[in-house]
């Protein structure tokens, strides 16, 4: 039986988690050659071009459970979280990293996101008796909590759909970028002005999610939406044409 505070803490460390599988998405997206053409460094099969669209829509998936999950928190009286974690632990209490993955652990892509997917599902499942059969909220708020955690037992799926569009085994050829130590100065300053947009949207969201002002909380909404979709996107294509992944710094 979870107490009110259990429930809310567990729901604090999956926002953390969250904030991670976008950046892991997002990694994939770029490591399969993002939305570039071949000539560019993009994917250079069906099976590429598949993944990296899976792995970007995944990416947004992981945003709209980042944004209800903080929801929920500043809802319940807690502050919002844009921090990241870099684990988590599965059943058995073995640690399942979740820092942006090296080059070795993108060989094995497809156990990695399966191992990920499992730990994940199982942290929203314990709390599934915290608001159907044992609640430890009410009214409005319980309804909105149980909307939240009955909707994020999702990532095995999410896996499945990756693992659909690339085919396992997956193909050796399918990885188009797996570096991540710049080669000289102009590498540098692409990480660096990539890393200072991903703070920019971070620093956004962290805005929007504590704001109780609805006009300003939008404004900071779009902002973030903006940034992330027009330069710090662009920033990641021009990382993937250079062959260098991105590094999410925060």
């Amino acid at each position: 039986m979870l107490t009110r505070d259990q429930v809310l803490d567990e729901l604090e460390l999956l926002t953390t988690v969250e904030h991670a599988l976008v950046v892991e998405h997002l990694t994939v997206g770029c490591a399969l050659g993002h939305d570039l053409l071949p000539e560019e460094g993009g994917a250079t099969s069906d099976a590429g071009r598949d993944g990296a669209s899976t792995a970007s829509s995944l990416a947004q998936d992981e945003m709209r459970h980042l944004r209800r999950l903080n929801e929920v928190l500043v809802a319940a009286g807690r502050s919002s979280r844009m921090d990241r974690a870099v684990e988590i632990l599965d059943a058995s209490g073995a640690s399942v990293p979740l820092e942006p993955p090296t080059a070795d652990q993108l060989a094995d892509l497809l156990g990695r996101e399966k191992r990920i997917g499992v730990a994940v599902d199982e942290h929203y499942r314990r709390l599934l008796p915290a608001v159907t059969t044992a609640p430890v909220f009410e009214g409005d708020l319980l309804e909105h909590v149980r909307s939240v955690v009955e909707g994020g037992p999702t990532h095995t799926d999410g896996y499945l759909r990756l693992r659909d569009a690339l085919g396992e085994p997956v193909p050796p050829d399918v990885l188009r970028v797996t570096r991540r130590e710049p080669a000289e100065s102009f590498e540098e300053r692409l990480l660096g002005v990539s890393d200072r947009l991903y703070r920019t949207v971070l620093e956004a969201l962290g805005h929007r999610f504590a704001q109780t002002d609805f006009f300003v909380a939008a404004a900071f909404g779009s902002l973030a939406v903006d940034t992330m979709m027009g330069p710090l996107d662009d920033s990641l294509r021009l990382l993937v044409q250079r062959g260098l992944l991105p590094s999410f710094n925060p």
